[in-house]
């Protein structure tokens, strides 16, 4: 969804998505949140707002497993990187203040895997795991693309921690060029998207794909505890996962 202006609750899908996650927290044994759908469920079922940042965080990162017996972390590396891309943040603070269990974490740019009081019926991302590996490269072309039509004053930084010293020496020439040709009324460069997109290393996905498989494994065990029992029978609704 493309917001508009700084408070969530002003948006139009504000409504229909708390409609959704009140009936999904009645109906569904887990409910996974990725970037806005985590600020906008923080806001609503936790009263934390999200906190506008001077500078966009974007880039890819590295985090650290904080809570190493929670098993969405099982097997996974105790240090991995994920990609954000976002203007607003809800700080570790916040995540606590709620009373939220934090899994994962940056020293630089904060909580990425947290969960609801309980461990399992809610898991927030506050990153893009899922994001291919051209994704960030794909928002850098829009951004330049976004400049040239005027949309935007400054010309948009590299995302932190993505480009490869060659690939960031082929972006700072490609900007060089397409300003001079730009002041002199010529024909723009052409984005050099082809000339890097194949050499862009991917150093997330495994880490991602295994959080996820973790999640539908507990999902599984959950709902299918002591012999396939019906849905939700005999589990502790407050502690599904029988953490400490």
């Amino acid at each position: 969804a493309n917001v508009t202006g700084p408070e969530l609750a002003n948006q139009p899908f504000w409504e229909p998505l708390i409609r959704v996650i009140d009936w999904a927290w009645e109906n569904v044994t887990s409910t996974l949140c990725s970037c806005l759908t985590t600020h906008a469920v923080l806001q609503f079922r936790y009263a934390q707002h999200r906190i506008p940042q001077e500078q966009k965080i974007w880039g890819v990162f590295p985090h650290r497993v904080m809570d190493k017996v929670h098993p969405l972390v099982n097997d996974v590396n105790s240090r991995f990187h994920v990609p954000h891309s976002r203007w607003n943040a809800v700080t570790p603070e916040q995540f606590r203040e709620a009373g939220l269990r934090v899994l994962v974490e940056s020293e630089e740019i904060g909580v990425h895997l947290a969960t609801s009081p309980d461990g399992l019926r809610f898991v927030f991302f506050q990153g893009h795991p899922e994001y291919d590996t051209v994704s960030l490269l794909k928002e850098y072309k829009r951004e330049v693309l976004r400049w040239i039509a005027g949309e935007r004053e400054d010309y948009p930084p590299m995302p932190d921690n993505y480009f490869s010293l060659q690939q960031k020496a082929i972006f700072d020439e490609y900007a060089w060029c397409l300003k001079r040709a730009r002041d002199a009324g010529e024909t723009l460069p052409e984005f050099p998207e082809k000339l890097v997109a194949s050499n862009i290393d991917n150093i997330w996905h495994d880490t991602a794909e295994a959080v996820v498989a973790n999640w539908i494994g507990l999902v599984y065990q959950v709902t299918h505890r002591e012999r396939h029992l019906p849905f939700m029978e005999g589990v502790d609704p407050d502690n599904p996962l029988g953490l400490a």
